[in-house]
């Protein structure tokens, strides 16, 4: 999992990229591509904070029942999976 204070880094990094790249370039094309490319950075970093923080808020909430069904869950799919494949190819023939 991330951790929030680096995410907070990464968004104060973007905002400082983004207020660097208002200086640099002038008005024009080039400045409202560079200026919607770092606005679309900004928004995803918002929602992957955001997406983050109910995954962790869901990890602390979790069972050790419920992460030994997953656990086995993922672990059993593949057998299934195979033994449903070998199935189907002797039934086929």
């Amino acid at each position: 999992m991330t951790l929030p204070v680096s995410q907070e880094l990464e968004e104060a990094r973007l905002y400082e990229e983004l207020r660097r790249t208002i200086d640099e370039f002038e008005e024009g094309e080039q400045r409202q591509k560079v200026l919607s490319r770092m606005v679309r950075q900004l928004r995803f970093a918002k929602w992957r904070k955001d997406r983050m923080r109910k995954v962790d808020a869901y990890c602390q909430r979790i069972k050790p029942a419920t992460l030994w069904v997953i656990l086995a869950t993922g672990a059993l799919a593949p057998v299934l999976l195979f033994s449903m494949f070998i199935w189907v190819s002797l039934w086929v023939e």
